[in-house]
């Protein structure tokens, strides 16, 4: 089954870029051996996993590391059989690099990449940030949208949930000007954020952990949720390992399964968590009780959920039904 986990072709949606540098690609960039065995550490939890971040915003502190991790990046979605990949990445300043220089290399990295792969970018705002520095870097997404339009595709909120909120007026310009938004919700406790950012009705959230009234959330949230029938971006290693959930058998993604909600399968952070997609779909076989069927329809359905035109869809659906005709009959 694990043969069948890497063979099937992917769709991914939700897939930090400084969170998918693997340990060989730190390494190329020059990062101590004890900094690369931070990522090693077991009694990882939420607030741990964004101290790493650090390791991997030193080793990209100019254009030309961040080009080349993007492009690295890529190359080992595209090897680990995904078709499509949407990365996510919040721009930031550095001394030797301004914040529009930071998404003009990311940018750089996808249109000179070599690998059999569709990619699109999602820039994220920092919820750390004042609201003030968050519109700055909405200006500068909404600039690169339009220089880009085949590329830069959507605007996340990203960044350690337990700081910072949710300025809906900032989605809301950004989706004037043509961006898709996918959006961290609820990635802890926090009911009251959880209904503005489900209100606001994003094209897609990530997580949705603390959504269901058995898993933290509330019925009035769950069923706000079933109303709406937002995509949902789903990771459970990241869960798991960040102890946001108690178990793989027990996620939050049993209640989308059982109530039939849509939701794709992604890495979120796989340089961090040490996972691949394929990893994803064996674990949703092994604790889900998924069969091959499912994980196929999972990987077709999420074609629906991207930022994809409506070419490319088109496109990677006859690719996954050629694949099944192929391998599933």
């Amino acid at each position: 089954m694990e043969k069948f986990c890497v063979s099937i072709p992917k769709i991914e949606l939700h897939a930090h870029l400084n969170g998918s540098l693997s340990r060989a690609t730190l390494k190329d960039l020059g990062c101590l051996e004890e900094d690369v065995q931070i990522y090693n550490k077991s009694d990882i939890d939420l607030q741990t996993c964004f101290q790493l971040f650090s390791v991997a915003h030193k080793a990209t502190s100019d254009v030309n590391s961040v080009k080349y991790v993007t492009k690295q990046v890529i190359k080992e979605f595209a090897d680990d059989n995904v078709l499509y990949l949407e990365l996510r990445t919040t721009p930031r300043e550095e001394q030797n690099m301004t914040e529009e220089e930071y998404i003009e290399a990311v940018v750089d990295g996808i249109t000179s990449h070599k690998s059999p792969i569709v990619v699109k970018l999602l820039l994220s705002l920092d919820r750390r940030r004042s609201i003030e520095e968050q519109r700055k870097t909405v200006k500068s997404i909404i600039k690169f949208k339009k220089l880009y339009p085949d590329i830069v595709k959507g605007i996340d909120l990203s960044g350690n949930p337990s700081f910072g909120e949710f300025y809906e007026d900032l989605f809301i310009e950004a989706r004037y000007n043509g961006l898709f938004t996918a959006i961290h919700c609820a990635e802890i406790k926090n009911d009251i954020e959880a209904e503005r950012i489900l209100n606001f009705n994003p094209d897609r959230i990530g997580h949705g952990t603390f959504l269901h009234p058995e898993s933290g959330g509330s019925q009035r949230l769950w069923q706000m949720n079933k109303m709406l029938q937002i995509p949902t971006e789903i990771c459970l290693t990241s869960n798991v390992i960040c102890r946001t959930t108690k178990s793989y058998k027990e996620h939050h993604i049993q209640a989308w399964i059982k109530d039939e909600l849509p939701f794709s399968l992604c890495t979120d952070d796989k340089g961090v968590f040490n996972t691949s997609l394929s990893k994803e779909f064996f674990l949703a076989y092994q604790h889900l009780n998924l069969n091959r069927e499912q994980l196929w329809k999972i990987s077709r359905n999420s074609i629906d959920y991207s930022f994809a035109s409506n070419r490319e869809k088109q496109e990677l659906r006859i690719k996954l039904k050629e694949w099944r005709q192929e391998n599933m009959q």
